[in-house]
């Protein structure tokens, strides 16, 4: 074999060589960043494992890199939204209209036909409790679950975003957050409802009332006593 020809073998065994020397330290690279991300990931589950879905945000910068981030992403977003919709709903027991709904000023403004304070109570009941149904269904199982084919269509993401929303310290905490809806969605309509019994019952007797001197004054005990028995059912609603 000639000078060149085995100059030229050789040259192409280190070329190969080189070749294969680049693959490795790719391969090597790509697991290592894989390994990374996963690892980014799975503290930043850790961290939201910790909050609070009720009173904390899940808006939170994004840890992870590439398939890792499109699931953390989508957990976050999922749980904010819900977050910041179930704050939403608990906030109208707070609401300053419907804690006056039975105040003086509120009679003595929009009595005796009540128009706009029937089409507030109607209105609100029916937005909260669509609002309300849907976190309850947002937050089933079947829900949970179908969720993360939005997200890839991957087993093996699927299997990371079920492991994290199945975990049992979020299970506890959806399952918390249900009973606290169900009892705010009790305790709402019960107050929504009783209190336009009550504006019912002022406007069918309009003429046998009147708003003086800070209170409301009727035409009769009877229609007095009534009233106050209505209005009890409210505070203890």
């Amino acid at each position: 074999m000639s000078r060149k020809k085995k100059k030229n073998k050789k040259k192409k065994k280190f070329i190969i060589l080189f070749i294969i020397l680049d693959i490795i330290l790719i391969i090597s690279f790509l697991v290592f960043r894989d390994a990374t991300s996963l690892n980014n990931y799975r503290k930043e589950m850790d961290e939201l494992k910790k909050l609070d879905v009720s009173v904390d945000s899940y808006d939170r910068p994004i840890m992870s890199s590439g398939k890792y981030a499109t699931i953390e992403k989508g957990i976050k977003g999922y749980l904010d939204e819900y977050s910041s919709d179930l704050n939403s709903v608990l906030s109208i027991i707070n609401d300053p209209k419907l804690m006056k709904i039975l105040s003086y000023d509120n009679y003595a403004k929009d009595g005796p036909e009540f128009k706009e304070s029937t089409k507030y109570l109607e209105d609100t009941k029916k937005e909260y409790n669509e609002k309300i149904d849907k976190l309850i269904k947002i937050m089933s199982e079947e829900n949970i679950r179908n969720y993360a084919y939005e997200l890839t269509d991957s087993p093996y993401y699927i299997s990371l975003y079920e492991e994290f929303m199945f975990d049992p310290v979020m299970l506890d905490k959806f399952s918390q957050n249900r009973e606290l809806l169900n009892n705010s969605k009790i305790k709402v309509n019960n107050i929504i409802d009783t209190s336009s019994e009550v504006l019912s019952f002022l406007i069918t007797y309009k003429d046998s009332w009147v708003v003086e001197n800070g209170g409301i004054k009727f035409a009769n005990e009877e229609l007095y006593n009534y009233y106050n028995e209505l209005v009890s059912k409210v505070r203890a609603a």
